[in-house]
């Protein structure tokens, strides 16, 4: 009988015997997020911190993408990113770039101005 077969349907094997569960850190992929959106986005969003999933067969680190201002800190998630846990792929779609605009300019919108001092 083979082992999957004989899961039951709420089981998933994570790793075959001798395979690692994962070759990228949660510290590797909120870097590689924050450089990527760093260097392609603004330099005012970063990588927080990720969370492991199994999504669409794969273990990916599931990084937030937070906006912040150097006058009033940390405003909100934009987004995210998957990093994938074995291979470090990236996986952008393609209208990522658009839905972060927009995601955020809502935040911006939404946020109270500081007063001037």
């Amino acid at each position: 009988m083979d082992i999957e077969t004989a899961l039951p349907q709420n089981e998933y094997i994570i790793a075959a015997p001798g395979e690692p569960i994962v070759n990228i850190t949660a510290y590797t992929a909120r870097q590689q997020v924050s450089g990527y959106v760093g260097s392609h986005v603004s330099h005012l969003m970063g990588g927080g911190d990720p969370t492991l999933l199994l999504t669409q067969g794969r273990l990916v680190w599931r990084v937030p993408i937070l906006l912040s201002s150097p006058r009033r800190g940390l405003l909100g998630q934009v987004g995210y990113l998957d990093i994938d846990a074995r291979t470090g792929q990236m996986f952008v779609s393609p209208n990522f770039l658009s839905q972060i605009e927009t995601h955020a300019q809502a935040i911006l919108d939404s946020s109270s101005p500081v007063a001037a001092s």
